[in-house]
């Protein structure tokens, strides 16, 4: 069971007031507001301050809820921690019941000219291309050599997800070897990885 702040954010827009607005009214700092926003636990003088710059009583900003009522991404949202960080990927980890996940996520967007290689070595690569020419006769051309971007590592029984922010033009090499689209909703082995777009990742349904 969690907290659930979505009466919160409900009741201020039907009082026109802003996220900014909130922390004005409260004195509450933007950290306390994104553990709000994310679900994550606060002290009860953070709800009492609420309540009183709200007029409002406690059951009118949070409910309690269950985890098996979440999606996969809603859980990533509400209980991923970041637990490494570098200049290409933030690793999280959570449990959703009693599954365990680790998620890579990419610091910068792809973009059309962007290929994602999925390779052998068990290594996700990064390789940007720019246009060359115009209309129909546009072409793309390396605008690098192709870049490690991460070798993902996993628990046995931690299921691991890639997500590619952006949308790149290809991610090559799925649904080959430990490599696992979303497409296919599930995982083969206890070394393979999916590998996805954000998008993907936010209707991704392990239960397909």
């Amino acid at each position: 069971m969690f907290m659930d702040y979505s009466k919160l954010w409900k009741l201020l827009a039907e009082k026109d007031l802003s996220k900014s607005d909130l922390m004005e009214l409260t004195g509450l700092s933007s950290r306390i507001i994104a553990k709000l926003n994310s679900n994550k636990t606060v002290t009860t003088d953070t709800i009492a301050k609420i309540c009183a710059a709200l007029s409002c009583d406690v059951g009118d900003i949070m409910e309690c809820s269950s985890e098996k009522d979440l999606s996969l991404y809603q859980a990533f949202r509400t209980f991923g921690q970041i637990v490494e960080e570098n200049e290409n990927i933030k690793k999280h980890r959570f449990t959703l019941g009693n599954q365990k996940f680790v998620i890579y996520i990419t610091k910068n967007a792809a973009t059309k000219a962007t290929h994602i290689l999925c390779e052998a070595n068990g290594t996700v690569y990064w390789k940007q291309y720019h246009p060359v020419g115009r209309g129909f006769g546009t072409n793309l051309i390396p605008a690098s050599a192709k870049a490690p971007l991460v070798k993902p590592v996993h628990a046995p029984d931690e299921i691991a997800i890639v997500v590619i922010k952006g949308r790149p033009a290809m991610i090559s090499g799925l649904d080959e070897g430990i490599w696992v689209s979303s497409e296919r909703a599930r995982i083969k082995g206890n070394k393979d990885v999916f590998v996805m777009t954000e998008a993907a990742f936010k209707v991704l349904s392990l239960n397909g």
